[in-house]
């Protein structure tokens, strides 16, 4: 016979049936419910006592009769229990293995107390088999940002169709508790779909996160199916490739000297022949500029003045550096260098300079030529600079010039090429650029702007890369508004370090040895972070002043201090905004689109007012990543870490991490590095493998910049 055990159960069921026969509901003081479940560990009879009004609650059994009749048997078993305890009105029987659909009535004789007697309660249920809770599903995104919360669905299901359950349901990252538990209730044979909803994921990892079920009530026949896992990759940055930033990159370059080759610059050529100009020439070749800009000086090269007899030298220089340029396999722009003698006479002198561009584009095939530019900073200067209404004349004689050469096909215009000169109401960019864009963006095809900044002061560099796409995109109309660029910008020096003679912008005084600016690592870093920031702001292309060591129209004092190629009295050496460059020229094609890099907000274009904050943006020191998407899903990421804007040696904190999501998944792309072991040349690091979930992880040192590219490098 078997052995049958009465234990306590706490759950309080729902109403049941009372005792039939009985005359009147009055005199039947309780009624009863019978729930059996069953399962692997046996079943369980679940008795529920409850106390009509006036009456207390059973706290015991006296004689339980129970019989138990199995699906498709002859033979009925019969169960009898005295004495069984029903605290609380409940009891609970272990009956021991229990098929599934077994027929059970159950006979309870419990003693009433008003008045005092036997009553007799019976009920009839059927064993039923208990829950199966089960975490079908745990969908969240496979990829997110640091700083994006998401949502996480837990998809549960109760697989054996007899009864449901309440559970509790957990998220977990690793072996933590990640969020609020839930109190659900799964319906049997039903399924159900909980919400962890706003869960942040802050550190940039692999982040496992595990959906478990707990607590089930009743409780199931099976807990090895209660959890469910998934990974979601988190990342620092993300490509937003449905935010195009620049349709079409115009690309980026450098200022070819015209006068290399002129007179007014020394070149040593150590008893070789006069054309011996070393190996600069294939120097400024190999960096492959995607964009040159090039002077034409109408007295220099054209004695517009009657002061330059041996203009013929000179000019023979300019076409020869717009050959050079052309060589590079740049996009040429011939910018018209000084208005003052020419807003005098804007007929003749456009002219003039229409003949040169038609002679260089026609006679010369030099057909890289594509952009021409009416005067270099034309809103700086004083009293005697060109005027608004000067300015506007000498644009449309130049428009008329082309248009009857039938050039204006091969040739756009491009300007004002203006600086901030914030000091001069009348003569800011912000007016300039406004009166500009009214009367006469039906010729000017594209926007420039040429911006500067201090080493010590990168804080201008971000206000004003920010506050020129504010102008451009913001307080130019949107029928106003074309593709901007940045045809000048560079870093410069301090005029005076130590005993060194005084040179205006020249040195890097953080180094008692007083460097030159354009020989330090800083020079290199800062101006590839300016040329990322305008592609994260969207302008079409960029331009560094100036490529290698020359002579424009000045004596040697002061000389340019902005070179990539040094001088030739040192060999020509390649400085690190050379190596900087190439990485930025080699990595990323005319024709590409720019994409957003996430995440975004105000603070990475927010314009602070500058002077009043500090000389800062309203941006802190961070990683900057631009992003370069090819028509056939090339791509490039260019990046680096701002809180190493200052060095100009190797730093001692540990490598930068980098985590970027929204990468092509399983595939291998190379890490060039710029300035790894801090000496300011370019390195292949290696591959870096993305995964299924399209992200790429790797380490940068803090001095150094990278391109993440799929393009073929050595």
């Amino acid at each position: 016979m078997k052995a049958y055990a009465a234990t306590l159960f706490v759950l309080v069921l729902s109403a049941a049936t009372g005792a039939p026969g009985v005359a009147a509901e009055a005199v039947v003081p309780y009624t009863i419910d019978v729930v059996a479940l069953t399962g692997p560990e046996g079943g369980q009879l679940s008795v529920a006592l409850t106390a009509k009004a006036g009456s207390s609650v059973p706290e015991s059994v006296e004689h339980l009769h129970v019989k138990l009749s199995p699906p498709g048997a002859a033979e009925t078993e019969v169960v009898n229990l005295e004495a069984v305890p029903a605290p609380g009105g409940s009891a609970t029987i272990e009956l021991g293995p229990l098929e599934r659909g077994t027929a059970v009535d159950v006979q309870a004789h419990v003693r009433g107390d008003s008045p005092p007697r036997i009553v007799v309660l019976r009920d009839a249920t059927t064993a039923l088999l208990r829950p199966d809770l089960v975490v079908v599903a745990v969908d969240a995104p496979p990829q997110t940002l640091t700083t994006e919360p998401i949502d996480v669905v837990a998809r549960l299901a109760e697989l054996n169709e007899d009864t449901g359950a309440e559970a509790k349901v957990s998220l977990m990252l690793g072996p933590t508790a990640f969020a609020e538990p839930k109190i659900v209730t799964v319906p049997k044979g039903g399924d159900l779909s909980v919400t962890f909803d706003g869960v942040r994921l802050t550190s940039a990892m692999a982040s496992e996160l595990t959906v478990v079920v707990a607590g089930a009530d009743p409780f199931e026949t099976d807990e090895s199916n209660n959890s469910r896992t998934t990974t979601v990759e988190v990342t620092e940055h993300e490509l937003v490739r449905s935010t195009v930033l620049v349709p079409v990159l115009a690309g980026y370059g450098v200022q070819f000297n015209n006068h290399v080759y002129a007179p007014i610059t020394p070149w040593p050529h150590d008893g070789e022949p006069a054309d011996d100009y070393d190996d600069f020439e294939a120097k400024a070749v190999a960096l492959q500029p995607h964009l040159i800009r090039i002077f034409y000086n109408d007295r220099w090269d054209g004695n517009a003045d009657g002061q330059f007899p041996e203009w013929p030298v000179n000019y023979a220089s300019f076409v020869k550096s717009v050959r050079l340029a052309q060589e590079a396999g740049a996009v040429i722009d011939i910018s018209f260098q000084n208005l003052g003698i020419a807003r005098f006479s804007p007929g003749p002198s456009m002219a003039k300079f229409a003949d040169v561009l038609e002679d260089l584009v026609v006679n010369e095939g030099l057909v890289n030529v594509r952009w021409a530019e009416v005067g270099n900073e034309p809103n700086s200067g004083g009293g005697g600079a060109v005027s608004l209404t000067e300015y506007e004349a000498l644009v449309r004689a130049l428009d008329a010039e082309l248009r009857a050469r039938g050039l204006d096909a091969q040739l756009r215009l491009m300007g004002p090429g203006l600086v901030e000169n914030a000091g001069v109401a009348a003569r800011t960019h912000y007016e300039w650029t406004k009166w500009v864009a009214t009367n006469l963006g039906d010729v000017i095809d594209a926007w420039g702007e040429h911006v500067y900044w201090n080493y010590d002061d990168a804080g201008r560099l971000e206000y004003r890369l920010r506050d020129t796409w504010h102008l451009m995109n913001e307080v130019l109309p949107p029928g106003q508004q074309k593709p901007v660029f940045l045809m000048e910008f560079g870093i410069r020096g301090l005029g005076t370090c130590g005993a060194k003679p005084p040179r205006q912008n020249m040195y890097y005084a953080a180094d008692p040895t007083c460097p030159e600016i354009w020989r330090t690592r800083v020079a290199g870093f800062q101006q590839l972070w300016f040329a990322i920031g305008s592609a994260q702001l969207g302008f079409a292309g960029a331009s560094k002043w100036d490529a290698y060591w020359g002579v424009y129209d000045r004596t040697l004092s002061p000389p340019q201090v902005y070179w990539t190629v040094g001088p030739p009295t040192e060999g020509s050496p390649l400085t690190p905004s050379y190596y900087a460059l190439a990485l930025l020229f080699h990595t990323t094609v005319p024709g590409w689109r720019v994409v957003r890099v996430d995440p975004w907000d105000d603070s990475d274009w927010g314009v602070a007012t500058y002077g009043i904050e500090g000389h800062t943006s309203k941006d802190t020191p961070e990683k900057e990543l631009a992003s370069y998407v090819g028509p056939a899903g090339e791509l490039t990421v260019l990046g680096l870490d701002t809180n190493g804007r200052a060095l100009n040696g190797v730093s001692s904190d540990p490598p930068t991490q980098y985590s970027v999501g929204g990468m092509p998944p399983n595939t291998n792309l190379s890490l060039l590095l710029w300035n790894a072991s801090g000496d300011g040349t370019n390195t292949v690091s290696g591959t870096v493998p993305t995964n299924a979930a399209g992200v790429a992880r790797f380490e940068v040192p803090l001095h150094a910049a990278f391109a993440l590219t799929t393009v073929p490098v050595s």
